[in-house]
């Protein structure tokens, strides 16, 4: 006859440990400044662009759209890099 499902074998000690949870890899500070650079500069190339088609002014310093439109398109770009790109200097701690 086999045996009943209602009595089972005492667990093994590893089972009975509680879990310990382990944190995930910690993010480097250029992860934490690429992501909103790349926003800013999104936000100001379409800025740029924007008040090149419609003739507003954003930058007073900027009246034909030039800085507004290159500018935020590096610094999107260069974000964008820092935010993805490898990794350097993390050692196991």
């Amino acid at each position: 006859m086999p045996k009943s499902r209602g009595r089972r074998s005492p667990r093994s000690e590893a089972a009975r440990r509680p879990v310990t949870v382990t944190k995930g890899p910690r993010r480097s500070w250029r992860t934490r400044l690429g992501w909103p650079l790349c926003a800013l500069g999104g936000v100001l190339f379409l800025l740029g662009n924007i008040g090149a088609r419609s003739g507003m002014v954003f930058l007073p310093f900027d009246r034909h759209h030039v800085i507004a439109q290159f500018g935020g398109a590096l610094i999107g770009i260069a974000g964008l890099i820092w935010a993805t790109g490898p990794q350097r200097g993390r050692g196991k701690r």
